[in-house]
């Protein structure tokens, strides 16, 4: 799962991607799109190491994507825009800090600014594909009707000036999944403080927001872990921002995580809510998939309620599902199989 870091020059971007990643600032004048990848804090992992002692301490990881590094001009988000297709979320960061020789922060402006160019890019998107379907009926060719008419919705959505996330079943309908339409994407509204802000911003929309103090975060995310747990005790923070960012992207995307738990390894698997057992074995291993007898499954608070794997099978939490089981959050997986 990937999702693309967007906004106007100095909202403070590679900021948020350097705290998200952890990954430092590219050198002076560098153009190229950047990729890194995120660990999805999670409580519920880390006690499940400190009960198994595992070799391996496996948390789950989220990429992120920035397509429109600092240095270029405002007019190349439009081109850089066409990069986040690729992505399944988008975070808007939004400045809301002052910078020296630009006007006063507007981080509602900037967001309402940012939307409109999204429905505009995907209006052109989707008038193009249905140019071409004109034209191929003048030669006779009868197309896809469902897809003719999901396109002439999305069209009119558009030209009204609404993203097609307003409209969440129609956004992911598998018609329209190849078009990769940016306002069909989940949006999170990224607002970027400065050091000494921790307030709340309002925004003139329904885009679920975060605040966070892009500068402070990313020179958090480059600290020792004693060095971080000082910082934010100065500052009197429970948390980096970026553990919030992480698990609010987990939301707006739909995701969720089960665990496989043992003295090698504990991991936490990202997959979609509404996966099946069978479908969550070949996130593992196509091998696993394939020869799928059963799941052995406890959810999280049944085991941390019994102490252990021993005293949740007395208990008669710990359960044996089949191939159609939809896997939960917090879910402790053992798939068995044979190949």
């Amino acid at each position: 799962m990937k999702a693309g870091i967007i906004g106007w020059p100095l909202s403070g971007r590679d900021a948020i991607f350097s705290a998200l990643t952890g990954l430092a600032r590219p050198p002076f004048g560098a153009t190229e799109p950047r990729q890194g990848e995120a660990t999805a804090p999670d409580a519920r992992l880390d006690k499940l190491s400190s009960i198994y002692q595992p070799k391996k301490h496996t948390p789950a990881r989220l990429e992120f994507f920035l397509p429109h590094p600092p240095g270029l001009p405002k007019e190349a988000l439009k081109v850089s825009l066409e990069k986040a297709r690729e992505t399944e979320a988008l975070l808007a960061v939004l400045r809301n800090f002052a910078a020296e020789g630009q006007a006063p922060p507007a981080p509602a402006r900037e967001m309402a600014e940012l939307e409109s160019e999204l429905v505009v890019s995907d209006y052109l998107v989707a008038e193009k594909r249905l140019e071409r379907l004109a034209e191929e009926r003048k030669r006779g060719k009868k197309g896809d009707p469902e897809e003719l008419e999901l396109l002439n919705r999305a069209k009119e959505m558009l030209e009204s000036g609404r993203p097609l996330r307003q409209d969440p079943v129609f956004a992911r309908s598998p018609k329209l999944r190849g078009f990769a339409f940016l306002s069909a994407k989940p949006l999170l509204a990224v607002v970027n403080n400065g050091d000494d802000d921790g307030r709340e911003a309002a925004l003139d929309g329904d885009w679920p927001t975060v605040v966070v103090r892009g500068r402070l975060e990313e020179d958090l995310a480059a600290m020792s872990p004693e060095e971080a747990a000082e910082f934010l005790a100065e500052y009197r923070l429970a948390e980096p921002a970026a553990a919030r960012v992480i698990r609010e992207v987990y939301g707006l995307m739909g995701l969720i995580s089960f665990f496989t738990v043992g003295d090698d390894e504990c991991r936490a698997w990202t997959i979609a809510a509404g996966t099946t057992a069978l479908e969550a074995a070949g996130v593992i291993h196509s091998d696993i998939q394939k020869g799928f007898i059963r799941a052995e499954v406890v959810a999280y608070d049944d085991f941390a309620a019994a102490g252990d794997m021993n005293a949740a099978k007395k208990k008669g939490t710990f359960r044996l599902e089949g191939k159609t089981y939809l896997v939960q959050d917090g879910d402790i997986v053992h798939f068995r199989f044979n190949v």
